[in-house]
């Protein structure tokens, strides 16, 4: 899901109000009544400033910035012949902004705003470097070539996506302001392209639940059939909901500005079907956990335990699926309406930590501690050990086959990793 920090925030409320401004007053004729009036000026607050008659003083409220008290007033004064007051010290035009201003307020925000981004870059690196080592494990081991490992396959590449071009799309945000402002059209469609590895990467999490709930209520299953079906999802349908969601932003010309970073009612276009999804795979984890049961109560060992022995191996093994099908994000749909409020301030970083986050967390749970994957890994290096000078000629001692990876698998059992 997006979400935007108080920097995003104000500069999405510049390039609004410059646009604004442009349309409202710099576009309009001089007043014809034959007094001396200032010209209109956008400073360098984005205060816009109107006509302003010779010798009075203008007044517009307070930008409602992090730093800034919105309920007061800047002022601006015009002077007698026709011009902005000037300020001394720097000869340039100067509207007052000193009401406005808490210094102490404001530095205690731009700390929080910097130290809240540098961490969520970082976390995006973090999650970007372990989905691509597992990556690699997956693609180099002949013996994780199977349905279920390519599920995964395409679920981490999804994340890697995610990850790349959420870490430029931060970037561009937050360190290029004159991008921002002049708002061109890569910058928006680095955004569209960023929701649409968003929602290719909650697809992917939703035919992991369809993979496995297909499997496990039908072993007849051709899993041709449902790796074709998961490519469609999982590539193809984010495709129209991404060309959908660009032209009707585009066609608005209020939309069209600091590159799409404001909030808008219009990625429900992306998001209601990643909801939908999110919904379907909370259905397929009940009727798994109910599978689960059945089949533990099949089990004669397992059947003289208790009920709730049973019930609570059939919750432990079923609510490691929650990460890999995302449905912690759940509860992260609706942001809190207050952005000043202590639960939206905890929203925000909460979610600053699960969004980077996910694919490290996928991808220590089903490649990291996934046993046949360190089982590979372990052979993969007694082999390497054996190969090294010094250990070559014990191992000519010994059976030639003793170093040589004989496991034939050829296909893993499909289970809940």
């Amino acid at each position: 899901m997006e979400f935007m920090t108080e920097n995003e925030y104000i500069r999405q409320y510049f390039a609004m109000l410059e646009a604004e401004c442009k349309a409202r007053v710099l576009s309009q004729p001089a007043p014809t009544d034959g007094k001396s009036y200032c010209a209109p000026k956008l400073d360098h607050w984005m205060g816009c400033w109107n006509y302003t008659e010779a010798g009075t003083r203008a007044t517009e409220p307070c930008p409602p910035i992090p730093g800034f008290d919105y309920l007061q007033n800047a002022t601006f004064d015009c002077r007698e012949n026709g011009t902005w007051y000037v300020n001394p010290a720097t000869g340039r035009e100067y509207a007052d902004y000193s009401a406005c201003f808490n210094f102490e307020n404001a530095i205690k925000e731009m700390d929080k705003d910097v130290i809240h981004i540098y961490v969520t870059i970082a976390l995006f690196c973090l999650s970007f470097v372990m989905i691509s080592i597992s990556l690699v494990i997956f693609f180099k081991f002949r013996q994780l070539r199977c349905d279920r490992i390519t599920i995964h396959k395409n679920l981490f590449i999804s994340y890697l996506l995610t990850d790349l071009f959420y870490l430029v799309y931060l970037s561009v945000i937050h360190f290029a302001e004159d991008v921002v402002l002049h708002n061109p059209d890569w910058c928006q469609f680095l955004h569209v392209i960023t929701q649409y590895a968003i929602v290719c990467n909650f697809a992917w999490m939703f035919c992991e639940g369809l993979y496995l709930h297909t499997v496990m209520m039908s072993a007849f299953t051709s899993g041709k059939s449902v790796i074709i079906a998961c490519l469609i999802i999982g590539w193809g349908v984010p495709v129209p909901l991404t060309i959908i969601y660009g032209a009707v932003r585009a066609s608005l010309k209020d939309n069209i500005i600091a590159c799409w970073s404001s909030e808008s009612s219009f990625l429900w276009i992306m998001y209601a079907p990643v909801v939908l999804s999110m919904a379907i795979n909370v259905v397929f984890v009940v009727n798994i956990m109910r599978l689960l049961i059945t089949k533990l109560r099949q089990i004669p060992e397992v059947a003289q335990t208790s009920f709730i022995s049973i019930h609570r191996k059939a919750v432990r093994a079923t609510a490691i699926l929650i990460p890999l099908l995302g449905l912690q994000f759940l509860i992260f749909i609706k942001r809190p309406e207050d952005k000043d409020s202590t639960l939206s301030t905890i929203y925000q970083y909460v979610l600053a930590i699960f969004v980077p986050l996910q694919g490290a967390f996928v991808s220590i749970m089903y490649c990291f501690c996934n046993g046949e994957v360190l089982s590979l890994l372990k052979r993969k290096w007694n082999q390497h050990n054996a190969m090294l000078p010094g250990k070559r000629k014990r191992a000519q001692s010994t059976s030639a086959t003793q170093y040589t990876i004989v496991d034939p698998m050829s296909q893993v059992q499909t289970s809940v990793t």
